[in-house]
C-alpha cells in the first residue's frame, strides 16, 4: 500500500492532475445542471406537447435534454483538462476558442449527416486534422480535440437534428465554457505560486522519505552480493528499489518546480533554483552511499555504522546543527577499511552539503518573497500541462532522424507521420467498423483516435490501443451492473459514474485503462436513458473498439513505424551526448582550461535521461530475450553512470584550484572513448573503449593527501569510467584497460555480446 500510494504522489507531485480531475468533474456537474435548467426554461430542442403521441413526444424529448447536457458537459470536461496556460488571462482565452472549432465539426457532421460515404469520409479527414493541428501547440491540440468531438457528436446525432438546431447547441456548448470558467476562476481559483508552494511540500516529503530509506538501508547489517563498478548499488537491497525509485522521483520534482519557478517569478528564481539543485544533488549522493555502505562495512564497523544511522536521521528531521556534528564525527573517525573511511566521509559530506543547501534554500525562498530580483535562468525543460514532456523530445528526435533499417530512412516532423497514420487508421476503421455495423461504427473511429492521443511513437500507440481494449472489457461488466444495480435511476448512478470518472482522469497518468472503465460506465447509464441499453450493445462496443484498436496496431505497424528500438536508439544518443558534453566540460576544468558553468550541463543530462526513461518505459514489460536484457543493461547503467556524472560536476565545480596536469593522459584516453562510443551509437560502427582508471589513479597519486575534494572528483571519474566501459559492452564495442592487454567485453564475450539499441 504504501508503495502504491508513493507511485501515485510521486507520479503528480504538485497535486496537478487532482486539480485537474477535480475541476473536469465539477464542470461536468454544474454544465449539466445549468443545460438542465437552460431546456427547463426555454424548451430548448423540445418537441411541442401537439407533435406526436404523448409518450413517443416524452421520450423523445428525454432523449433530447439528455443529448443537450451531453453536449455542454463535454465541452466543460474537455476545458477541464485541455486548457493548461500558465496565466489565468491565458486560461481564459483558450476556454473562449474551445466553441468554435467544436461548433463547426458539428454543423458539417449535421450537414453530411444523411450522405453515407460523405460522412465517414469526413470522419476520416476530421481526425486527420485533428492530429495534424498538434503542430501549433497546446492550443492545436486543444482546439483539434474538440473539433473532434463536435464532429464526433454531429456523426451520432445527425437522425435526431437538424442544422437549425446548431443555435440551440451553440446554447449548449456556450453553457459548458459558461461552467468551466466558474469552477476555474471561482471554485477552484488557482495560481502558479500556489502549485510551487505544493510541489516545495511534495519535495520535503519525498527527501524525508528518501533519507528514511536511506537510514534504513545502512542499518541492515551484513554484505550484499553487488556488480562490478559498483553499478547496481541501488538495485540489491529489499530497499534499494524503493531508494532508486524516491532518488527518481526526487529529481523529476525537482524539475518540474524549477519549471515552475520561471512561471511564478522569472527574476528571481535563480538562487532558488540553484539551491534546490544543491540539496536535490546531495541527497542523491547520500541515496547512493548509504545503498554502498552495507557492502563495505564490517561487524567491527558496528560504531560507524550507528553514527551513519543517526546522521541521516538527523537529517530527515531537519536537525541542521545536529547533522553537522555528527557528520563531522563520522569525517573523525576511520572505518575497518579504506573503502569504508572512504564511503562514510563522502556520506558525511553529502549530508553537510545537503544542510547547507537547505538552510540557503529557505533563505532564498525568503528573499523572492520579499521580491528581491537576480538574474533569471532558463530551466532544463519546459513542463506540458504542468508535468514534464516524457518521451516528446526522444520520439521528436527519431522521428526527424534517419534510421539504420532499411525501412527506416524516412523522416518527418511527429505531426506529419501521426497524421498519415490516423488516416490510414481511420480509413481501415471506418471500412472495417462498417462491416461489423454500419451505425455504431464511430465506436471503432473513437477508439482508434484516442490511441493516437498524447502519445508519440508505435511502443506508446499500441500500449494505450490495449489498454483502451482493457477498460472497455471491464467498464461494460461494471457499467452492466451498475445499470441493474440502479434500476438506470440517474440520481442513483450519476454519482457512482462521476467518482469513477474522476479516478479515471485522475489516474490517466498511472494507467489509461481507468479513464476508460470511467466512459464506458457513462455510456451505459447514457445509453440506458436514450431506451438503448442492452448486452448486446454492449458486446457490439467491444467488438467495435476492437476494430478500432487492431486498425491501430496494424497502422503504426506497417505505415512508417517509429520502432520502439529507433526511439530508444535515439533517446540513448540524446542522453550519452548530455553526458559527454558534462564529462568534457569536467574534464576542461580539472586540466585549468576554459571553466563553464556546469550546473546547465548537469540539468541538461537530467532532462535527457527522464526522457529516455519516459520512451523505455512502456518496453520494460514488452520485450523478451536479448532485448530485454539489453534494455535492462542500458537503463541500469545510464542511471549509474548518470549518478556518477553528477556527482563529477558538482564535485569540479567546488575545487577552489582545479588544476591536474596529471590527468591530461587519462583526459585523453576518455574523450577517444566517448568518441568510439559516440560513433557507435550514431553509426553502428564497432570500435573499442580504452579504460582510463589506471591513469586517473597515477594522477591521484599525485595529489597532496589533504586534498580531499580532487581525491572524490577523481574517484567520482573512475566510476563513470567504469559505467561508461560497462555501456561500451553492452554496445558490444571491445574494451581494453592498460593495466592488463586482454579484452574484458565485447564480441560477444562475457555475456555482454548484444546489438545496439
Amino acid at each position: 500500500m504504501r508503495d502504491g500510494v508513493d507511485r501515485l504522489a510521486g507520479a503528480d507531485p504538485g497535486l496537478t492532475q487532482l486539480r485537474t480531475a477535480t475541476q473536469a468533474i465539477l464542470g461536468i456537474v454544474v454544465a449539466v445542471g445549468l443545460v438542465y435548467g437552460f431546456v427547463r426554461l426555454t424548451g430548448a430542442l423540445q418537441l411541442p406537447a401537439a407533435a406526436g403521441p404523448p409518450a413517443v413526444v416524452t421520450a423523445t424529448n428525454h432523449a433530447l435534454l439528455i443529448v443537450s447536457m451531453l453536449v455542454g458537459g463535454i465541452l466543460a470536461m474537455m476545458a477541464g483538462f485541455v486548457v493548461n496556460d500558465p496565466s489565468p488571462r491565458q486560461q481564459l482565452v483558450s476556454t473562449l476558442l474551445l466553441p468554435a472549432p467544436m461548433l463547426a465539426a458539428i454543423a458539417v457532421g449535421l450537414l453530411l449527416g444523411p450522405y453515407r460515404v460523405a460522412s465517414l469520409a469526413w470522419l476520416v479527414v476530421l481526425m486527420t486534422l485533428a492530429v495534424y493541428v498538434r503542430r501549433w501547440g497546446p492550443r492545436g491540440f486543444a482546439a483539434g480535440l474538440v473539433a473532434f468531438n463536435g464532429g464526433f457528436l454531429g456523426f451520432f446525432l445527425h437522425r435526431q437534428l437538424s442544422l437549425g438546431d446548431l443555435g440551440w447547441l451553440a446554447a449548449d456548448v456556450g453553457l459548458g465554457v459558461v461552467a468551466a470558467s466558474f469552477v476555474r476562476f471561482v471554485v477552484l481559483r488557482d495560481d502558479p505560486e500556489r502549485a510551487l508552494e505544493r510541489m516545495r511540500r511534495s519535495w520535503q516529503q519525498r527527501a524525508r522519505r528518501l533519507l528514511d530509506l536511506g537510514a534504513e538501508t545502512v542499518a541492515a547489517s551484513g554484505p550484499r552480493h553487488r556488480s562490478r563498478d559498483g553499478v547496481d548499488a541501488l538495485h540489491r537491497h529489499p530497499h534499494d528499489g524503493q531508494l532508486r525509485r524516491q532518488v527518481v522521483r526526487l529529481n523529476e520534482s525537482t524539475l518540474i518546480i524549477e519549471a515552475q519557478l520561471v512561471l511564478t517569478s522569472p527574476t528571481s528564481a535563480r538562487v532558488e533554483a540553484q539551491e534546490l539543485f544543491g540539496a536535490e544533488l546531495s541527497l542523491t549522493n547520500c541515496a547512493r552511499f548509504c545503498a554502498a555502505l552495507p557492502h563495505v562495512l564490517t561487524p567491527a564497523d558496528a560504531a560507524l555504522r550507528a553514527g551513519a544511522d543517526a546522521a541521516v536521521r538527523a537529517a530527515r528531521d531537519e536537525q541542521w546543527p545536529l547533522v553537522r556534528d555528527r557528520a563531522a564525527g563520522l569525517r573523525e573517525h576511520p572505518g575497518s577499511t579504506e573503502r569504508a573511511t572512504t564511503l562514510v566521509r563522502r556520506l558525511a559530506l553529502s549530508l553537510e552539503q545537503y544542510a547547507a543547501s537547505r538552510e540557503r534554500l529557505h533563505h532564498a525562498i525568503e528573499e523572492r518573497r520579499r521580491g528581491v530580483t537576480v538574474a533569471t535562468f532558463q530551466p532544463a525543460v519546459e513542463l506540458a500541462s504542468g508535468f514534464l514532456p516524457g518521451s516528446v523530445p526522444v520520439s521528436a528526435q527519431a522521428s526527424t532522424t534517419p534510421g539504420r533499417g532499411r525501412f527506416e530512412r524516412t523522416v518527418m516532423p511527429p505531426y506529419v507521420r501521426s497524421s498519415l497514420q490516423i488516416a490510414v487508421a481511420a480509413t481501415v476503421a471506418v471500412v472495417v467498423g462498417d462491416l461489423v455495423d454500419g451505425f455504431r461504427l464511430y465506436w471503432a473511429v473513437l477508439a482508434a483516435f484516442l490511441a493516437f492521443m498524447a502519445t508519440t511513437n508505435t511502443g506508446e500507440q499500441v500500449r494505450k490501443a490495449l489498454f483502451r481494449v482493457a477498460g472497455t472489457a471491464i467498464g461494460i461488466v461494471v457499467g452492466d451492473v451498475l445499470v441493474h444495480a440502479t434500476g438506470g435511476n440517474v440520481a442513483a448512478a450519476l454519482p457512482v459514474v462521476l467518482v469513477v470518472l474522476f479516478l479515471g482522469i485522475y489516474l490517466i497518468r498511472t494507467n489509461y485503462t481507468f479513464m476508460v472503465v470511467g466512459v464506458t460506465m457513462m455510456l451505459s447509464l447514457l445509453y440506458y436513458q436514450l431506451g438503448e441499453f442492452s448486452w448486446d450493445l454492449l458486446v457490439l462496443r467491444l467488438a467495435e473498439t476492437a476494430v478500432g484498436v487492431g486498425a491501430v496496431v496494424l497502422t503504426v505497424l506497417v505505415v512508417f513505424p517509429l520502432r520502439p528500438q529507433r526511439v530508444i536508439a535515439a533517446g540513448v544518443l540524446l542522453w550519452f551526448r548530455a553526458l559527454a558534453t558534462l564529462l568534457d566540460h569536467s574534464l576542461d576544468r580539472l586540466l585549468g582550461g576554459e571553466t563553464r558553468p556546469l550546473r546547465s550541463d548537469i540539468r541538461a543530462l537530467d532532462a535527457s535521461w527522464a526522457a529516455l526513461e519516459a520512451a523505455a518505459e512502456p518496453l520494460r514489460r514488452a520485450t523478451f530475450g536479448r532485448n530485454s536484457t539489453q534494455l535492462a543493461e542500458i537503463r541500469a547503467v545510464s542511471s549509474a553512470a548518470r549518478f556518477y556524472a553528477r556527482s563529477l560536476g558538482d564535485a569540479v565545480a567546488e575545487l577552489a584550484d582545479p588544476h591536474l596536469p596529471a590527468l591530461r593522459p587519462a583526459a585523453r584516453d576518455l574523450r577517444g572513448s566517448v568518441a568510439a562510443i559516440d560513433t557507435r551509437l550514431e553509426s553502428g560502427t564497432h570500435g573499442t573503449y580504452v579504460r582510463a582508471a589506471a591513469l586517473v589513479e597515477r594522477a591521484a597519486r599525485e595529489l597532496p593527501a589533504d586534498a580531499e575534494l580532487a581525491h572524490l572528483a577523481l574517484r567520482d571519474l573512475t566510476l563513470l569510467d567504469g559505467a561508461l566501459a560497462r555501456f561500451a559492452a553492452a554496445l558490444d564495442m571491445q574494451v581494453r584497460d592498460h593495466d592488463t592487454s586482454d579484452l574484458l567485453g565485447g564480441g560477444g564475450g562475457g555475456g555482454h555480446g548484444a546489438p545496439s539499441p
